[in-house]
């Protein structure tokens, strides 16, 4: 899919049309959103401007036209660290799963707990050291971690590094 031009503006309108979903369209409108903000991404980091490339790579049967495909670029070039493309991997199975799974998806089942529970540590712990957050607020840590994901690719230079 070829990514559709996302903004910080636009994102503060998907924070307000997610939390007015059930979770099967929180689920599904937040991971496309990190999709195509990721796609995005890429592409403010291809040397070459030139549009017949760009569509080519990420048009519908480009070389990086699928979610999966853009993690492992950002990963294999350093892009994004190994934890954001870990967590984003998350987000890519429990938005697929809440998409093709119409009757059995649900944060507090698993899968989608499991995925939760890695996406939960993301999250900063309270100042105990405990976490805020688990699998319990599938939903919360879903959407939370999305944004963190949408800041993180927003971070000058700062998503370099492990």
């Amino acid at each position: 899919m070829k990514p559709e031009v996302l903004t910080v503006d636009d994102y503060q309108e998907m924070v307000r049309i997610f939390h007015d979903e059930s979770d099967r369209g929180a689920a599904v409108l937040a991971g496309s959103y990190v999709e195509n903000y990721l796609g995005t991404f890429l592409e403010s980091k291809m040397v070459v401007k030139d549009k017949k490339l760009k569509d080519k790579i990420f048009g519908s049967n480009g070389a990086l036209s699928t979610f999966s495909q853009r993690i492992d670029f950002a990963r294999a070039f350093g892009i994004l660290n190994s934890h954001a493309c870990d967590h984003l991997d998350c987000v890519r199975a429990i938005r697929n799963h809440f998409a093709h799974h119409p009757k059995e998806a649900s944060f507090s089942k698993s899968p989608v707990k499991d995925w939760v529970r890695c996406l939960a540590e993301a999250l900063p712990p309270d100042p105990d050291g405990k976490p805020v957050f688990t699998e319990k607020d599938g939903r919360t840590v879903y959407l939370l971690v999305t944004g963190l994901l949408f800041a993180t690719m927003n971070w000058p230079q700062g998503n370099q590094t492990d």
